[in-house]
């Protein structure tokens, strides 16, 4: 035997969804309420642990035949609450950098002709803290043009990929 559902009236209806909705509402707000508690009171950490930033900001504007200098400012923050062991091979190798076009072609990178002894450089950063690097790339003016780059750059062996435009 099968049971047929009785009809509704389509009052009770509207208000029977009225009521889930006003319930949904409360517990969304619940949920926010809460959530807001624990990032507010600092018991949730919404930091990533290590960020890698590059700043690259063309010095002057291009001239043709002319290098085309930016500057790069680097920098490592450590948001965890331990300290961060930082190791590269030699001090040619805490900063190093190649620049790819706007079709991810290569373009120029830095030149190998720097003077390095082969010794280990180690660092430590400290819980909390930043570590921040400032240098200045001379760009070739016959590979590069006004235009959007982009800056791939290695800092005590992180990773840092930072789009900037050539003007």
């Amino acid at each position: 035997m099968s049971r047929v559902p009785p009809s509704r009236d389509p009052n009770d209806v509207a208000d029977s969804a009225g009521r889930n909705m006003m319930r949904i509402g409360l517990v969304a707000m619940a949920v926010v309420g809460v959530v807001t508690f624990f990032i507010a009171t600092g018991r949730v950490e919404l930091d990533e642990p290590l960020v890698v930033t590059a700043t690259p900001v063309q010095v002057g504007t291009w001239i043709a035949g002319a290098p085309v200098k930016l500057d790069v400012e680097v920098q490592i923050v450590n948001n965890s609450d331990e300290g961060l062991p930082l190791e590269v091979s030699s001090q040619c190798e805490i900063f190093r950098w190649i620049v790819l076009d706007a079709e991810s072609e290569f373009v120029q990178s830095q030149s190998g002709g720097e003077a390095c002894v082969e010794v280990p450089v180690s660092g430590f950063l400290d819980p909390k803290h930043s570590l921040t690097g400032a240098y200045t790339l001379e760009l070739d003016p016959t590979r590069v043009k006004p235009g959007e780059y982009r800056l791939l750059a290695r800092y005590w062996g992180h990773e840092i990929r930072q789009p900037f435009t050539v003007r």
